[in-house]
């Protein structure tokens, strides 16, 4: 179903007028004329946005408009759905389907409720019922949400692609850009992803994904900071917008928007907020949300290898050992965390223990320059000059990372007896 709304227009302008970012859901419900289909397409936004009780008037008011009230009490199933009341929605859309036989409003509305309990074949069941009864929109945009959760992309594809000729807008939409993006096609996610926006400003759905996949930069900013305008106290959008401000070294700004992230209670919320505080010079404010981290998600690597380097700065050795040997736990076979655990015990001054985990990651990765390069500088200061250079000869051949050729070049130099 293609929904056109009157206030369109109005808020674009509006939208690119606006000094700071507004809710576009908010200027386009009172720009809207007050039709069914309109009242009924704001429900529909509302619910996008989880702001369930808007959503509910919106419907109410489509229904005392004289309308038979179908596709109103569509919406007001969905908002059983989205609250997590399965049987109160499961009976709605069987009295849809009721009093609805010659219609695919009972279908779809069914198609959705079993798809939101992963109930893909029954979902496939009903979405084809309403596809057979001409609903080629709606059928074609729930078939292509199946077979993009099934991750069979060319038939989400093919049927997001049937779904838009028929008249389907931005879920189709944001529906073939989630799929493309899966299959690893960037550029043709941005453009659905865009289209998204530019059928619906006042999407939040829409609006996320489009800042998401632009990854970084003003306009990705800006479309987050919508969504997260139409849709308050987001930890997902927020999430996004956090990490766009650390990527951008923006780390206060990221700090903000990773304690809002937070309030989600995920372990890459706290990650990387205590990721932004170490930047922002706050060492045990970002050990104690490390910490929490991995209290919620205790086999995210990136925990410990910040944990370590924390816990060696604030003076708790022990609290580092027990760090490196988590990191060592998660990743047995990883050869940089064997560098990485060699790296800070080298800077703790603990040279045989270093040693143990360097010789490891080079016997994993031969080419890790940064590992050479520490094993030459722990056997140049034992004094086994001979080989403590061909360690740095063999940074010098391998791949670089983490350390500088003219330093190495220095440390090659200076191995040598003192006269």
């Amino acid at each position: 179903m293609r929904i056109t709304l009157f206030g369109i227009g109005v808020l674009l302008a509006a939208i690119g007028a606006a000094a700071q970012v507004q809710d576009p859901l908010d200027t386009l419900a009172g720009n809207a004329e007050k039709s069914p289909a309109d009242l009924i397409a704001l429900g529909d936004l509302y619910i996008e946005a989880m702001r369930l009780p808007e959503a509910a008037r919106a419907y109410r008011q489509a229904m005392s408009k004289n309308d038979p009230g179908a596709e109103a009490q569509f919406g007001m199933a969905r908002i059983q759905i989205a609250r997590g009341n399965f049987k109160k929605a499961k009976t709605a859309c069987r009295r849809l389907a009721h009093a609805n036989k010659k219609k695919s409003i009972g279908e779809i509305c069914s198609g959705w409720f079993w798809l939101s309990n992963d109930r893909s074949a029954r979902a496939v069941e009903e979405f084809q019922k309403a596809i057979d009864k001409g609903d080629m929109a709606r059928g074609k945009t729930g078939m292509g949400e199946v077979y993009r959760r099934q991750s069979e992309h060319e038939k989400a594809i093919a049927a997001y692609s049937e779904a838009l000729k028929a008249g389907a807008g931005y879920i189709a939409h944001i529906g073939l850009g989630l799929t493309l993006e899966q299959k690893g096609d960037r550029q043709g996610a941005l453009q659905a992803f865009r289209e998204a926006v530019s059928n619906m400003p006042a999407s939040c759905l829409a609006r996320y994904h489009y800042g998401r996949a632009l990854g970084r930069g003003r306009e990705a900013v800006h479309e987050i900071q919508t969504a997260i305008a139409i849709r308050q106290a987001w930890p997902e959008a927020y999430q996004v917008l956090a990490d766009i401000h650390y990527e951008e070294g923006a780390y206060a700004l990221a700090v903000e928007a990773y304690k809002q992230a937070t309030k989600g209670e995920t372990g890459i919320a706290f990650l990387g907020l205590g990721k932004a505080l170490y930047k922002t010079a706050k060492p045990e404010a970002a050990r104690k949300a490390l910490l929490r981290a991995s209290e919620l998600t205790p086999d995210l690597i990136g925990i410990y290898k910040l944990l370590a380097h924390i816990q060696f700065e604030l003076g708790d050795y022990d609290g580092t050992d027990v760090a490196l040997n988590k990191m060592k736990d998660l990743a047995p076979e990883d050869a940089m965390v064997y560098l990485h655990c060699g790296a800070v015990y080298y800077k703790m001054e603990r040279h045989t223990t270093a040693r143990s985990f360097l010789e490891q990651a080079i016997s994993m990765k031969p080419s890790l320059s940064h590992a050479h390069y520490l094993l030459g500088r722990i056997a140049c200061k034992r004094r086994l000059y001979q080989p403590g250079r061909e360690h740095f000869r063999q940074a010098l051949v391998g791949d670089l990372a983490g350390v500088d050729k003219n330093e190495i070049e220095k440390q090659l130099a200076a191995c040598v007896p003192k006269r």
